[in-house]
């Protein structure tokens, strides 16, 4: 079972599957992230149902992937409202130029992070390290000190500056997308 489960709606996957990626390649093997939409981690003929509440029992953290269509949307609230009853951490994850000052009750209560802000990525990785109990990554301002780790610091280092760059690389290529579909029409997407 994994430790994070990451909530989100079919329209938005392409931002959840950015931060399992990330958070994947940014804390290694310590963290386990949930997608329901993982055709490696849910089988076909699996009851998703079951699943997907077993995964919400063993998780430490949620990170509830929001935006102005999917906070008016039951199934991740009814996701949200299952964690919040076993006391597991939620962090809302704001997406698809969706702000913070934005979120209603009572995610606006929780501390968020808005992945278009410089910084947040990072606040993001540090906040689940520190529900899972690992440690936490470097943040970018001490990418020079990795080297002072040795040669395990330094690859370690490397891979964490890797997980960054392709974190904003893999939202800048979301957006570009979600434009292109607006503007020919389809996929209306609320800010």
């Amino acid at each position: 079972m994994a430790d994070i489960f990451i909530s989100f709606i079919h329209e938005e996957e392409d931002y959840a599957q950015a931060v399992q990626k990330f958070i994947t390649r940014i804390l290694g093997t310590d963290a386990k992230p949930f997608l329901s939409s993982d055709k490696l981690q849910i089988y076909a003929g699996e009851k998703w149902i079951d699943r997907i509440m077993d995964e919400l029992k063993d998780a430490k953290v949620v990170l509830l992937i929001l935006s102005g269509q999917s906070v008016k949307r039951p199934w991740v609230n009814f996701e949200a409202g299952a964690a919040w009853t076993r006391d597991i951490a939620i962090i809302p994850i704001c997406v698809a130029r969706f702000k913070k000052d934005d979120l209603p009750k009572p995610y606006s209560s929780l501390q968020a992070v808005e992945l278009e802000i410089v910084g947040d990525d990072e606040y993001l990785a540090r906040s689940v390290a520190h529900y899972l109990g690992i440690s936490e990554p470097y943040g970018r301002k001490y990418m020079g000190l990795w080297v002072l780790a040795g040669e395990e610091g330094k690859r370690k280092g490397d891979l964490q500056r890797m997980a960054y760059d392709e974190l904003v690389k893999d939202l800048e290529g979301i957006e570009k997308l979600r434009d292109v579909k607006a503007a020919l029409g389809g996929n209306k997407v609320d800010p």
